[in-house]
């Protein structure tokens, strides 16, 4: 089980990593948009979408990456007092009752969303039109690397219980 949570941690780094470079393409379409936009005034018909597109991409991509760095926001009051080995337990039980049920829905849910949207050949409503099926693909993706990470996060929570690290 330890292999499996550090091959699920090089995967969301990996891909953590790869997503950030996203930041760079996401730079230029939004400055090449606000100089087009205020000094030429002539803004472009794709700017806007592209951006909130990338965006999304950015953001979904980078869920596995938060959790496994434990970036997400989280509220540790108490959990900061406890030692690990109830941390582990509590990390295991709120794994099952909360973490569990809605990566296992939002895979369901976005997987739904993203073949009628390639069924359909979906595109924007906007002038420029462009195709976002392929946009839409990335969810479910994002959300099954979410729910890798969290199982490797239980797979370590077990071993903290146990009074182990990996």
């Amino acid at each position: 089980m330890k292999k499996i949570a550090r091959a699920i941690d090089c995967l969301n780094e990996i891909i953590g990593k790869i997503t950030s470079y996203i930041v760079y393409v996401l730079l230029f379409v939004v400055v090449y948009e606000v100089i087009r936009r205020k000094v030429f005034n002539s803004p472009t018909m794709w700017g806007f979408e592209l951006s909130y597109m990338l965006y999304a991409v950015m953001f979904l991509m980078g869920l596995g990456y938060t959790l496994k760095h434990n970036m997400h926001i989280g509220i540790d009051v108490f959990y900061s007092k406890l030692n690990p080995r109830l941390q582990g337990i509590l990390d295991l039980i709120t794994f099952f009752i909360f973490f569990l049920p809605f990566t296992l829905i939002a895979i369901k849910s976005s997987w739904i969303f993203m073949l009628q949207s390639w069924q359909i050949m979906e595109h924007s409503q906007s002038p420029w039109a462009p195709a976002i099926y392929p946009f839409k693909t990335f969810m479910p993706i994002a959300f099954f690397l979410l729910f890798l990470q969290g199982l490797s996060n239980a797979i370590k929570s077990y071993y903290k219980i146990k009074g182990e690290e990996i």
